[in-house]
């Protein structure tokens, strides 16, 4: 992921190195084959709901208040707003312990399942040596702050360069257990080979039990799917992954996407089914995408799980590293209604698309319609509030909230 420096300087070198040169987005402009393409989608826009953040990686909501949002920004600080109004003072600061190199910074963040009863909050940074950080916090709801102070540190995991951290956690509406998305190590080409190496937490998802009893950690939920194989580490639940640079469960019965940045040709989005018993090898650096990457490889396995949706690099958008986004369960937009969002940093493009089957059907554009005058070029993360609405989290410092557009509008895109 991109998302540490964005500079212009950096995203046109980066894209100078991008491998295929035509622009293959992959995007219908109008209805699919299928019946439920654009055609089927009302007209969108977006609005700017708050602005005026300093790096911002991540969005997320009071569980219980949709008007109760939570930003973070890269350098440690987890902001606050409440009806789009920002408060002063932040819901904690973490930045004396949080370390800004390349991608490193504060990634992610999620509530416990069960909060406010649990108050707990758990973080995903990057420490002062470098490494990922997973804790907890306790919140105190009336003056609606965490305190540093009470950090219980469940996992730590070295990192051996300063990108592909991962950063995304968020716990499973079926399982209630905590997902956390780690990326293979960092440098270029996975070089430690992370991604297969079953000993490594490195280049894997994680599912691990929060709700343990005193000093312990975490737990490790029975039916991983690697209890007892020497050959892995117990916590990971499904490998092979490259820098899952956000993932999310639909709320609705648990399917897992996950946006998997590229190497320097294709991007990715994998797809695990909610009534999946974890295992699955999403094949990197054996391949990227679905296509060959690792030269040493003579024959790839079929037990490799092909992504549901890639996207080359370069070509005239300039799209270089996946966004993963949310699935929608919102109510102000019915014809919504589990439809898949997903965008790129560099470009700012945003498609989406539904799954039927397991399988992708009615992918749709929407670039022209969100993207006006690059607006949403480093599209650092989606997010959603406590009614399912989506949000766009760009991290020159804007949010905006997808909305229907009026049928009076005869405008498209409009902020």
């Amino acid at each position: 992921m991109l998302v540490m420096a964005p500079t212009i300087l950096l995203q046109a070198a980066l894209l100078i190195s991008c491998a295929p040169s035509a622009d293959t987005w992959q995007e219908p402009a109008s209805a699919s084959a299928d019946g439920v393409g654009a055609a089927a989608l009302p007209a969108l826009q977006l609005v700017e709901v708050a602005k005026g953040f300093r790096s911002p990686t991540f969005m997320c909501s009071d569980p219980s208040n949709a008007e109760r949002w939570f930003i973070l920004q890269k350098e440690g600080r987890l902001r606050f707003l409440e009806a789009g109004v920002i408060r002063e003072q932040d819901f904690i600061d973490l930045s004396e312990r949080v370390s800004t190199s390349s991608e490193q910074g504060l990634l992610g963040m999620a509530f416990h399942p069960k909060f406010p009863e649990k108050p707990w909050v758990f973080l995903n940074y990057t420490n002062l040596d470098g490494a990922t950080v997973v804790a907890r916090f306790d919140v105190d709801t009336k003056a609606w702050a965490a305190d540093p102070s009470s950090e219980k540190i469940l996992l730590t995991i070295d990192q051996p360069w300063a990108n592909h951290n991962g950063g995304m956690i968020a716990f499973s509406p079926k399982d209630g257990y905590l997902y956390i998305g780690m990326g293979d190590g960092g440098a270029g080409g996975d070089p430690k080979g992370a991604g297969q190496d079953g000993q490594n937490l490195l280049g894997k998802m994680l599912r691990i039990d929060v709700d343990v009893e005193g000093d312990t950690p975490y737990g490790i939920p029975k039916d991983n799917p690697f209890v007892g194989i020497s050959d892995f580490r117990d916590e990971i639940w499904a490998y092979g992954v490259r820098n899952p640079w956000r993932f999310c469960f639909d709320p609705l019965n648990g399917d897992m996407y996950i946006g998997d940045v590229g190497q320097n040709a294709w991007e990715e989005i994998s797809y695990q089914a909610g009534s999946s018993k974890g295992g699955e090898n999403y094949g990197w650096k054996i391949l990227e995408g679905n296509h060959k990457f690792d030269k040493k490889v003579t024959e790839v396995g079929t037990d490799l799980v092909p992504p549901i949706h890639e996207y080359s690099q370069g070509g005239k958008s300039g799209h270089c590293s996946v966004t993963g986004g949310y699935v929608y369960r919102g109510s102000a937009i019915p014809a919504l209604d589990g439809v898949y969002f997903y965008g790129d940093y560099c470009s700012g493009g945003v498609g989406s698309f539904r799954v039927a089957d397991g399988k992708q059907v009615g992918r749709v554009n929407h670039s022209d319609n969100f993207n006006i005058n690059r607006k949403l070029a480093t599209l650092v993360s989606f997010g959603v509030d406590a009614a399912g609405e989506l949000y766009l989290l760009t991290m020159s410092g804007a949010l905006y909230r997808v909305e229907a557009r009026p049928v009076t509008d005869p405008g498209a895109g409009t902020d």
